[in-house]
């Protein structure tokens, strides 16, 4: 009775979870566009919104149901608790008031690709695009700079069994779409220190990235810098740039080394 309990309680979690992504995808929808998106019956949508309406997880317009408040809240919170983002956001700043262009804090959740923070220097171009794309857990590893900072850097059977789950989306035609190919990128990212990204995630766009590890090397997040081929290119792209987030990826380290030892003694005192 037990067991049957708990699987009810879990498909029901998963149902409320199916109608929040169909919410998002939506961006906004009635109880009939929910339930045609998702396959489940109205009067399922209509209870599992009443329940999450309670709890401020969705908010009701008229006949139209968008997700709530309380994620930013929760999302606020989960950034808040992330090293990365607590001790990067600073560094982040300063580069991309140095340099002009877009600086991203990234991690992986699950094998993908999540945006903490981003800094928009004076010339960064696609801010619009980089702010929409925040709303979406779908970037894959594989074709950014950060993205392959931190492949580089993750045990060589976990590179593996992230592409055997998300495999290899390509979206241009500069991606890389083959394992061996990824694989070998990933080597050669390790050993120079940064990953470079040409054109791989957006046409005439480039950046690099630069892990930020802890005391045992394995990988916190990683620190990326994008701008247009027009400016990334040449010494900028192979050499120049690539010092400069490498050094900001070593800052950040050390930030987080100081006040992860700070925080201790404080809290041993």
């Amino acid at each position: 009775m037990t067991n049957e309990n708990e699987r009810r309680k879990i498909q029901s979690v998963e149902r409320s979870g199916e109608i929040l992504d169909a919410i998002r995808t939506l961006r906004g929808a009635t109880v009939t566009e929910i339930a045609d998106h998702t396959g489940l019956t109205p009067g399922t949508v209509h209870t599992h919104l009443a329940t999450l309406r309670d709890r401020r997880f969705v908010r009701k317009e008229g006949g139209t149901y968008d997700l709530g408040y309380q994620f930013v809240v929760l999302g606020e919170y989960v950034r808040n608790r992330d090293r990365l983002h607590r001790y990067g956001r600073e560094v982040a700043d300063d580069l991309a008031d140095e340099t002009g262009e877009v600086v991203h804090l990234v991690t992986e959740d699950d094998g993908m690709e999540v945006i903490l923070y981003e800094a928009f220097g004076r010339n960064a171009v696609g801010t619009d695009f980089y702010i929409r794309n925040r709303e979406f857990m779908t970037r894959h590893l594989h074709y950014s700079a950060a993205g392959k900072a931190i492949l580089a850097y993750l045990p060589r059977d976990r590179v593996v069994e992230i592409v055997d789950r998300h495999g290899l989306d390509q979206r241009t035609d500069r991606t890389i779409d083959d394992l061996e190919t990824l694989l070998d990128d990933v080597d050669r990212t390790r050993e120079r220190g940064f990953a470079r990204n040409d054109e791989e995630g957006v046409r005439n766009v480039r950046a690099v990235g630069a892990p930020v590890l802890d005391d045992a090397d394995d990988p916190i997040g990683a620190i990326s810098l994008s701008a247009p081929t027009s400016r990334l290119r040449g010494d900028a792209f192979e050499e120049a740039m690539p010092a400069r987030v490498v050094e900001a990826a070593n800052v950040i380290e050390v930030e987080i080394q100081t006040g992860d030892i700070e925080r201790t003694h404080l809290g041993s005192t």
